[in-house]
């Protein structure tokens, strides 16, 4: 005669199975849902603007879209995002703020701000943006940033008082494990944004 933790066993197996099948279904309407936010997000093209912004961090690759929009004369300021707590760890953008692009022709007219905004969040570097957009007359932004970043950043920028917005890919390669911390990371901000209201 079996016992009661004999025939508990294959219900708890089952109950395993079940587990895994709906983390895994849930995991495929994650990705698949998240296909327009991170992987196709809505992008603008490059065009006139009062100011581009980099958004942290400052890589170089978002520093060199930065770079072509004053080259092509499509901008005549810059604005950087720093980490307070890292801006030693971002070289290139140090060499920016520390005046590197005034040894450069095409790029030595145009005005470098390099920003520290409290807190180092999508939403403090939105505060900071409208903060100069006010302080400076400016009526367009182009901020740049990573395609899975796009999505969210748009939806809190437009929050506050910036003009005319438009979001530009920094055209870096992610990593797969990249792409799946995004995918997580940008969800949870999604969800810390949906419960935050105002700039």
């Amino acid at each position: 005669m079996e016992s009661g933790a004999t025939r508990r066993r294959p219900s708890r197996r089952r109950a395993v199975r079940i587990a895994f099948v709906v983390a895994g279904a849930f995991a495929a309407v994650v990705a698949i849902a998240g296909i327009p936010l991170y992987v196709l997000p809505a992008l603008d093209e490059p065009s006139s603007t009062d100011v581009v912004y980099v958004i942290g961090p400052p890589t170089e690759a978002r520093l060199d879209v930065a770079r072509e929009f004053v080259e092509d004369g499509l901008t005549g300021a810059v604005m950087i995002s720093l980490d307070p707590d890292e801006s030693e760890r971002w070289e290139a953008a140090a060499a920016v703020c520390d005046g590197a692009w005034q040894d450069d022709p095409a790029t030595a007219d145009a005005e470098v701000i390099c920003a520290k905004p409290e807190p180092f969040t999508t939403r403090g570097e939105a505060r900071e943006l409208e903060r100069e957009m006010a302080a400076h007359g400016w009526e367009s932004a182009a901020v740049v940033t990573i395609r899975p970043h796009v999505s969210r950043a748009r939806m809190i920028i437009e929050r506050c008082e910036v003009g005319e917005l438009s979001m530009v890919d920094s055209g870096e390669s992610l990593h797969p494990w990249y792409w799946a911390y995004h995918y997580a990371y940008q969800s949870a901000g999604f969800v810390k944004a949906g419960v935050l209201s105002g700039c």
